[in-house]
């Protein structure tokens, strides 16, 4: 019985996992409002206690006018997002037939000077067919992203109606999630302490990264606009989000603009000296912002990042994307604060440590290897029984 049991206990974890992630897939269009929801109210729920203490306010009312302050600063960005793709849906296109008209007729000159280089060369015509159907998806993409801004809208406000209720009710929530969770009151006060600390450290990162991301976005916004880019608020705008995403986010971000300034002036030098001022945000960003700003606060490997990044990718898209660094911190979080989760941090971090872990034995050289238990030490003459070419000691069969 025993047997059968430690066979199936797999089985069965293997199976609830499967079950756990199909639950996140099929309902991922009422987790997705919660998680970003869950993600504003940590980071708002310091303002809605600034609020507070500025203003004769109770909980609901600090959390009502933080509402309408952020409902304003949303319709602000949407308005801006239209423009920006009713202004892309005007010169996009243009700006496309008129980048693969300029590389049609270089190639063209190229062979006609050199008509040794016909055959590596691609066809002018595969050029502007290549043209025409980049086009086309630019037109197709634009027109679906504002079809889809109206709904965007709508999700957003129900969001931040999620958020209202969150911050209006944070400190009942929290005490009625302690007493479901905790049996004695001893374990009520000691849950308590570990939700805020938690609570804290979670709303700290998330903060910092928020607004290292902001910033970002508001130097690329205004350098662009120095550099008579078209759309550099909305660019500098995505390229913030962009900055979510660990490696792919940063190359997205910086390629758009890149791409837009080949199209819009048909200079490879102009094109070189916008990515060369993103490069050096971002690289000022990473190295310089950031350790001093987070410092190690992170400390997750790289394959861990790229794992969290790849499954909440597939599970929720783009959204999953910006909300796979946010959980996986948050899942490292907890797993350091539950000490039988500790190897599970410890799995997921760079240099981070399980508290009284002796590593000793994982830091043996080859030679000192301790012998396999109840197994004697081999003699001399054994040894010399083993080597090849040795026939076997006398009385041994």
């Amino acid at each position: 019985m025993d047997r059968v049991t430690k066979l199936t206990s797999p089985s069965l974890v293997v199976l609830a996992t499967l079950g756990v992630i199909a639950a996140l897939y099929l309902l991922k269009a009422i987790l997705i409002p919660i998680a970003l929801a869950l993600v504003l109210a940590c980071m708002l729920n310091p303002l809605t206690t600034l609020l507070r203490r500025v203003l004769p306010l109770s909980p609901t009312g600090a959390a009502v006018v933080l509402f309408l302050l952020t409902v304003l600063c949303g319709l602000y960005v949407a308005s801006l997002t239209a423009e920006s793709l009713v202004q892309a849906a005007n010169t996009l296109p243009a700006d496309i037939e008129r980048l693969s008209g300029r590389i049609s007729h270089r190639i063209n000159d190229m062979i006609r000077d050199h008509p040794s280089m016909r055959g590596i060369l691609p066809e002018p015509g595969t050029i502007d067919l290549l043209g025409d159907a980049n086009r086309a998806m630019v037109i197709d993409t634009l027109s679906i992203g504002l079809a889809d801004l109206s709904i965007r809208v709508a999700q957003g406000f129900f969001i931040l109606i999620l958020v209202l209720f969150l911050l209006a009710e944070s400190d009942m929530l929290t005490t009625k999630v302690i007493r479901f969770f905790a049996a004695t009151p001893g374990d009520a006060n000691a849950a308590a302490r570990i939700l805020g600390r938690l609570t804290s450290q979670i709303r700290n990162y998330l903060v910092a990264r928020t607004i290292i991301n902001l910033g970002l976005g508001i130097v690329l916004a205004l350098s662009l606009w120095g550099l008579n880019v078209k759309f550099p608020f909305a660019l500098g705008l995505f390229a913030g989000l962009m900055n979510f995403i660990p490696y792919v986010g940063q190359m997205i971000g910086g390629g758009l603009p890149t791409l837009i300034t080949i199209g819009q002036s048909g200079s490879i030098g102009d094109a070189l000296i916008v990515a060369a001022v993103y490069l050096a945000a971002v690289g000022i960003e990473g190295y310089i912002v950031t350790p001093f700003v987070m410092g190690r606060s992170l400390d997750m490997n790289g394959t861990t990042v790229l794992i969290a990044c790849l499954f909440w990718g597939f599970l929720w898209g783009l959204v999953g994307l910006i909300l796979a660094m946010p959980i996986a911190v948050t899942m490292k979080l907890v797993f350091q604060t539950v000490p039988e989760l500790n190897r599970w941090a410890e799995l997921m971090s760079l240099d981070w440590r399980t508290p009284g872990a002796d590593d000793s034995a994982l830091n043996l050289p080859p030679d000192s290897a301790p012998d396999a238990p109840g197994l004697p030490e081999p003699s001399t003459a054994s040894s010399e029984a083993i080597r090849p070419g040795s026939s076997a000691p006398a009385g041994r069969h």
